[in-house]
C-alpha cells in the first residue's frame, strides 16, 4: 500500500477548492491596484491612519503606512490576509493526517497493512508538504501572472519576481510550522471534530500574541511563540526573512515533529 500517492490523492481536492478560492481573491485584490495607484488612496490612508496611536499601528504592521502607488508594497498588504488562510490551510492538512483514519472508521484497515507507525507518520508528512507546496506554487504563479499584467512600466520584473519568491517563502516556512504543529495535534487529539478547531484557534490565539508584543513592551518576548509574524509580508519586502526568525521555524518544526512520531508510535487506536 503506498500511503504517500494514497495521501496525495485524496488531499488533491483540497487543494484545488483551496487555490481556486484564493487565487479569486488575489485576481480581485491585484485588479484594484490600478484605481488604487491612481485615485489618491495613499493621501486618504495615511489621513485615516494618523489617527490611530502608533502602538496600535505598529502592532499590525501599520506603523510604515504601505505606499498603495507601490504594487509590491500594495501587494504586501493584501496578501498577509491570503497567507492567513493559507497557513490555517497548512496546519489544517497537518491535523487531519493522522485522526482521519481512527474518525472514519478506516484505523484498522490501515493498521493491519505491514507498515511501521514510523513510516505512516513519515508518508503523512511528505503527502502534506507536496499538496502545501502544490497550493503555494500554484498561488505565487497566479500572482506573478496577474501582476505582470497591472504592474507599472518603470516597476523591474525581475526585481518583482525576486519581491514575490520572498514573500511565498515566508508563507510556505510559516506554513510549515503550523503543519508541523497540526501533525502533533493531530497525534494527540482523539477526534478529528477536535483536532480543526483547536487548529484555527492555536493560529489565531499565537496571531495575537504576536500583536501583544508589539503593543506592550513588556510583552515584546511574546513575538518568538507568534510564527505568522515571523514572516510578516510588509516585513518581508523591506527587510527579508531574518535569520533568526528561520532558526526559530526549524526549531518548531523539529520539536513538533519528533512529538509527533514519539506520541503516534505509542497510541493506542480506536479500532
Amino acid at each position: 500500500m503506498n500511503i504517500y500517492k494514497m495521501e496525495v490523492k485524496k488531499g488533491f481536492k483540497s487543494v484545488l477548492i483551496w487555490s481556486v478560492i484564493c487565487v479569486l481573491l488575489n485576481l480581485l485584490f491585484l485588479s484594484m491596484f490600478p484605481s488604487m495607484k491612481d485615485s489618491g488612496m495613499q493621501e486618504l490612508l495615511k489621513t485615516k491612519l494618523d489617527a490611530f496611536p502608533p502602538a496600535l499601528l505598529n502592532a499590525f504592521g501599520l506603523d510604515d503606512a504601505p505606499d498603495f502607488s507601490k504594487l509590491e508594497e500594495y501587494f504586501a498588504y493584501v496578501f498577509q490576509y491570503l497567507m492567513m488562510a493559507g497557513v490555517i490551510y497548512g496546519g489544517l492538512l497537518g491535523s487531519k493526517a493522522l485522526i482521519k483514519e481512527e474518525s472514519e472508521g478506516t484505523i484498522e484497515f490501515l493498521y493491519a497493512q505491514p507498515v511501521k507507525r514510523s513510516k505512516i507518520v513519515t508518508m503523512k508528512i511528505f503527502a502534506a508538504v507536496t499538496l502545501f507546496a502544490l497550493f503555494v506554487i500554484i498561488m505565487a504563479l497566479s500572482s506573478i501572472l496577474v501582476s505582470l499584467a497591472v504592474k507599472p512600466s518603470d516597476l523591474n520584473t525581475m526585481d518583482m519576481i525576486l519581491n514575490y519568491k520572498l514573500l511565498f517563502s515566508g508563507f510556505f516556512m510559516v506554513g510549515l510550522v503550523f503543519m508541523a504543529v497540526g501533525f502533533a495535534i493531530s497525534a494527540v487529539v482523539p477526534h478529528l471534530r477536535l483536532a480543526m478547531p483547536i487548529t484555527i484557534g492555536l493560529f489565531f490565539v499565537t496571531y495575537l500574541l504576536g500583536i501583544f508584543s508589539d503593543l506592550i513592551d513588556k510583552l515584546s518576548f511574546l513575538k518568538y511563540f507568534s510564527p505568522f509574524h515571523f514572516a510578516m509580508p510588509a516585513d518581508v519586502v523591506k527587510q527579508g526573512i531574518k535569520s533568526g526568525d528561520i532558526v526559530l521555524s526549524l526549531v518548531f518544526i523539529t520539536v513538533a515533529t519528533v512529538v509527533t512520531y514519539i506520541i503516534y508510535r505509542k497510541k493506542n487506536f480506536r479500532l
